[in-house]
């Protein structure tokens, strides 16, 4: 995840954002809850930062995981308020 800092707006007052590039769990051990953890984890990181947003460009596969997480479809990326 990397960190960046815009001008304060309605979606992101702080105007810290967490943006994540990638995630992928190899296919031997998806199902096993590795990525909803790990997404957990990234997700409590941007929040010790004190980002006001997270924002991820999904892929077909993790579209549900992120949908299931609380992340909502924001034009080409998927957003998760904190």
């Amino acid at each position: 995840m990397s960190f960046v800092e815009k001008p304060p707006y309605f979606g992101c007052p702080s105007g810290k954002m967490g943006i994540v590039s990638s995630m992928f769990t190899d296919p031997e051990y998806r199902r096993r809850g590795i990525a909803k953890e790990l997404l957990s984890r990234v997700v409590e990181e941007a929040r010790a930062y004190g980002c006001g947003t997270v924002q991820i460009t999904a892929s077909d596969m993790g579209v549900l995981l992120y949908t299931d997480f609380g992340f909502v479809k924001n034009g080409n990326f998927m957003q998760y308020k904190l």
